[in-house]
């Protein structure tokens, strides 16, 4: 009863029949892991009364698997938070129907979702899940994401989403597009993935049709200037995670409605090039509200270049490994293969891309980390036009990414027409998943040193999420971009990345004309603030502009505010 989380590695009745100095040594070692482990304190950071629904979750599985309360609140270190509510989750889950035992032998955890959320939402820990207004667009879920940069420029992945248990033939043209088409393994397993390497023309228009939709697919020239949106942390439902500032901001109307409305011209018309998402996205368990998200995308806003970096979230909803629950948590597994991203792990093979040597619910203790896919299925460098991109997770240690990091720096130092570099990942600090060192800042500082990297000095630059604010950073150097709902600063706007106006002048259009004044490189449109209404609302305003400008043409017209 005292040595929490022990049950999780050694069978009960082995505990007891253990001799009681061996036992007294594990459950010290066990106390222990969070402070000593190289890995960075899980809980630092972690307050579960921003998570009570998560933590409620949390709790109820461990019930079903035969702790007891005191043992299951101090495994998680939440025992305060939850003292007020022992009495009633405790009456709440003895009266489920047909008991405890009944769901106890349940063929997989996620089978005790509806009967652990009836628990959790009877004594308001969890919030009644309302329905969303989706409106959707009907276009396939297409994702077009850059190639691993050592494979070559002239490569986009393309990859299609839709239900598992879809007709198995998929029409596309050409024909041969998909190389790879098998259900999602592990988490998210009622979708399908279907994914292959397209070869394309850099600076021209690339068409793929795929169950009856056209996506027309541009990847700039190598050193062309390109532009695009950076945005973390979308939130729009309270289903896991409170979405504190969703409703007042519309979130899921108006992300993807400045999402869509940024794709909408073409590049030559002010229009974007790549848009990205660096984690906590959606704060999505199983996978519902992602596909809610991308249900609402136009066809021309799936068919732009896109990448995604995961944060502590996608791993754990709870947002801690301390609170993990192995049998439901995603650990990143609906995450890589849901955003398909053509990462380190597809070097040596580029039609089984993806590592899926571990299988989340099993391996080592979750609250350890030890039952974490590959960090390769997240390593990543690619180039766009003149910018290149160097992405990773900050949930895995210096061993696991020190040598991407390095083998990235020298690839960049044979990028002659890159103007800058930009880290991008997740974290702006330690605690909550990261291990130490690995937060974004930090990894940038230990790339200032490697071979390749150092010669950038300053053109070597981040953008990051986490803590839920848009805002720069480090002057000139780094940008937070997780304004996006979350509680925290409550600001909310769209980030742009510009890197076109060293190309401006052999650019005759008039929206392009138009943004000749915006000589940045990023830039912010702030919507509207949830914290101070005298700022207005500008949504109607910016997107107005983006659709009669482009986002490229709105850069100067008094909507935006250059961050560097």
């Amino acid at each position: 009863r005292g040595c929490p989380s022990a049950r999780t590695l050694v069978p009960e009745d082995n505990l007891v029949a253990m001799p009681s100095p061996l036992r007294s040594l594990l459950c010290s070692l066990l106390s222990l892991w969070g402070i000593v482990s190289t890995q960075g304190h899980p809980s630092e950071g972690w307050e579960a009364k921003k998570y009570p629904c998560v933590v409620c979750d949390s709790l109820v599985e461990s019930l079903f698997d035969g702790q007891h309360f005191d043992e299951a609140c101090e495994s998680m270190q939440v025992c305060d938070f939850l003292a007020p509510h022992r009495d009633r989750v405790l009456r709440a889950f003895k009266g489920v129907p047909g008991g405890p035992k009944a769901w106890a032998n349940a063929s997989s955890a996620l089978a005790r979702d509806t009967v652990s959320r009836m628990v959790c939402e009877g004594v308001g820990l969890c919030e009644a899940v309302k329905d969303m207004a989706i409106t959707s667009t009907g276009i396939p879920d297409v994702r077009v994401t850059p190639v691993y940069a050592s494979k070559g420029y002239a490569y986009v992945r393309v990859s299609l989403i839709d239900d598992a248990s879809a007709a198995e033939d998929i029409t596309t043209t050409p024909s041969d597009l998909f190389t790879y088409s098998q259900p999602f393994r592990y988490r998210w397993t009622d979708k399908r993935l279907s994914s292959g390497l397209l070869k394309v023309a850099p600076g021209e228009s690339t068409k793929v049709t795929i169950q009856g939709t056209d996506f027309d697919i541009y990847l700039p020239e190598e050193g062309q200037g390109t532009r695009g949106v950076i945005i973390a942390d979308p939130c729009f439902s309270g289903k896991w995670v409170g979405c504190q500032y969703g409703s007042t901001l519309q979130t899921l109307k108006r992300i993807t409605g400045f999402i869509n409305a940024a794709c909408e011209n073409d590049r030559s018309e002010g229009g974007i090039d790549f848009w990205m998402i660096l984690g906590d996205n959606f704060y999505d368990r199983s996978g519902e509200l992602s596909s809610q998200f991308f249900s609402m995308l136009t066809a021309k806003a799936k068919s732009k270049i896109f990448a995604a970096s995961p944060g502590n979230h996608d791993y754990w909803v709870g947002g801690s490994p301390l609170i993990s629950v192995k049998g439901k948590d995603q650990f990143a597994n609906g995450f890589m293969q849901y955003y398909a991203m053509d990462a380190e792990a597809s070097k040596e093979d580029s039609v089984n891309f993806l590592d899926f040597s571990q299988d989340p619910s099993k391996g080592g203790l979750s609250k350890l980390k030890a039952n974490l896919p590959s960090a390769k299925n997240f390593n990543a460098y690619f180039k766009i036009g003149n910018l290149a991109f160097i992405s990773y997770s900050g949930a895995y240690d210096d061993k696991a990414v020190q040598p991407f990091l390095e083998e990235a720096c020298g690839w960049l130092s044979g990028q002659g027409d890159v103007v800058n570099a930009f880290v991008i990942g997740h974290w702006n600090d330690g605690g909550l998943g990261c291990s130490n060192g690995m937060d974004v800042p930090s990894v940038r500082s230990k790339m200032e040193s490697i071979e390749g990297c150092s010669a950038f000095g300053n053109k070597l630059k981040y953008f990051m999420g986490h803590t839920h604010c848009n805002e720069v950073t480090e002057t000139g150097i780094g940008f937070m971009v997780a304004g996006m709902g979350m509680e925290g600063c409550g600001n909310f706007g769209i980030p742009v990345l510009d890197s076109t106006s060293a190309s401006r002048s052999n650019q005759s259009s008039p929206k392009a004309a138009a943004a000749a004044a915006a000589d940045g490189l990023v830039y912010y449109f702030p919507i509207q603030d949830a914290k101070d209404a005298g700022q207005g609302d500008k949504y109607n305003a910016t997107i107005s502009c983006f659709e009669q400008k482009g986002v490229g043409g709105c850069l100067a017209a008094g909507l935006a505010t250059k961050w560097a």
